[in-house]
Parts: structure tokens; C-alpha cells; sequence
């Protein structure tokens, strides 16, 4: 079975519940919770679960770093605009991965599959739903 593709056909605004509810209808999830890294962020099976599953989904589709970043919405302003707060970490780590490695010379439509040493997801979290 294909994959869904979030964005595809998507003509409205959306917040990051709406990429759960998303997630949710059109996978099925394994169940417990699971470890995740991002950068230097390291996630316990008891955090950040909601940000792990948007990860997953994200390596999964073989999205770039600026999908995920749509895929946090407005996650991803807040955490750029009060960093101090430690909120929303791990898109605020994604956020501080992707400008490095534009500052490296690599250009806008990178994607996260292809830095797997930065990102240490697990990829059985998520099934298609049938």
C-alpha cells in the first residue's frame, strides 16, 4: 500500500494537530512508546512521542528539511521565536542542523534521509493503513 503524502492536495492552513490527526488516520503506529535523536537531542520512550511520530512519518516519506519544518507548524515559529523557552527542542535542533548545513553550501531541498548521522529514528514505528 502507498504511502500518504501530507501535503498532496492540500489547499488549507493546518496546524501540528492536524498532522497528528493525519498520522493517526492513515497509519497504523507501533505500539509503546520509542527512543528518538535528533542532533544532539536524545528522547526517552516517555517524550516527545508526538514530535517522534512527525519524524518518522517525515524519514518515511523522504521529506526535506523544510516539510518537516511545515509539519511542525506552528511549533516550529514558536521555537524559533523564543528559543530561550527550551520548547519544541527537537525542531529547534532540526532548525539549528538545516542552517548549519546551509551555511556548508548545500541548497533548500535537502532532506533528512540523507544526513542519517544527525537523525536516529526508528523506522518501524509506522504502518499504511489498509
Amino acid at each position: 500500500m502507498e504511502n500518504k503524502d501530507f501535503f498532496k492536495d492540500r489547499t488549507e492552513a493546518w496546524c501540528f494537530d492536524d498532522v497528528i490527526v493525519f498520522i493517526n488516520n492513515n497509519f497504523d503506529i507501533k505500539a509503546g512508546g520509542f527512543a528518538f535523536r535528533v542532533g544532539e537531542i536524545k528522547n526517552n520512550p516517555d517524550q516527545n512521542q508526538q514530535a517522534g511520530l512527525v519524524l518518522a512519518y517525515a524519514k518515511l516519506m523522504n521529506y526535506t528539511f523544510n516539510q518537516v519544518k511545515a509539519l511542525f507548524s506552528e511549533h516550529d515559529h514558536f521555537s524559533i521565536a523564543m528559543p530561550e523557552s527550551r520548547k519544541g527542542k527537537n525542531i529547534l535542533e532540526l532548525n539549528n542542523i538545516y542552517f548549519s548545513l546551509l551555511k556548508k553550501g548545500y541548497d533548500q531541498n535537502i532532506k533528512i534521509n540523507d544526513f542519517p548521522d544527525y537523525f536516529d529514528i526508528p523506522t518501524d514505528i509506522l504502518t499504511a493503513k489498509k
